[in-house]
């Protein structure tokens, strides 16, 4: 752990420190090592080189004058991390039972009706996930978290979640990908550029790029 926890800069160990469950630090110790991982591959950068800031609303970006976005998330067994040259957003969450009668207070209504007209329960779960990253993706691409109450803007068309859409007078893309049947998870972009090429990545390859540049 301390040789992980070497490669990573002192603020950020010093935040995993303070998480209370074993499982928590470790999804946050290796999204960071992941992204040092692309930025290296991407941006030809030494680990020693690679600093961050953080926006208003807490979003990190990368220091220094590149065309660099990405943008991070993890839930149970998975890390995911999207790049591209204009803001991007991902989400990823394990699916479980949610709630039934939250919905309309955290969805729009069109929204609600795509979610609560399926009559299968397994498919109405995964409709509600599917909104759910697609929201939240949109809100990290966008820079303002949970800022943005969920039930103010829609992601649903008549063509379902995914594609082109128009939010909030701006252009975006969603796309969802099967990863992990367990699992939900939804990317928003400016262009489908973003999902060109997709990489699961191994611990072993993630520390082999970081430990060979580590100063």
């Amino acid at each position: 752990m301390e040789e992980l926890f070497s490669l990573i800069s002192e603020e950020k160990r010093m935040k995993l420190r303070k998480f209370h469950r074993q499982e928590d630090l470790l999804r946050g110790l290796w999204a960071d090592l992941l992204l040092r991982k692309l930025i290296i591959e991407n941006l030809q950068l030494a680990n020693s080189q690679i600093t961050f800031e953080y926006g208003a609303y807490g979003k990190p970006r990368l220091c220094g004058n590149h065309p660099f976005h990405y943008n991070i998330s993890h839930s149970g067994k998975w890390v995911a991390c999207i790049l591209d040259s204009q803001p991007v957003g991902v989400d990823v969450e394990h699916m479980q039972a949610f709630d039934e009668s939250l919905v309309l207070t955290l969805f729009a209504q069109e929204e609600y009706r795509y979610i609560m007209e399926e009559a299968d329960s397994r498919l109405r779960q995964l409709r509600f996930y599917q909104l759910w990253t697609a929201k939240e993706s949109y809100m990290k691409a966008i820079g303002l978290g949970l800022s943005l109450p969920l039930h103010t803007f829609s992601v649903i068309t008549p063509e379902g979640v995914e594609g082109a859409k128009r939010i909030q007078g701006e252009d975006w893309f969603l796309k969802s990908y099967p990863v992990d049947p367990a699992y939900s998870f939804t990317s928003c972009s400016k262009s489908l550029a973003s999902w060109d090429s997709m990489e699961i990545a191994q611990p072993s390859q993630i520390l082999e790029i970081v430990r060979s540049v580590s100063s």
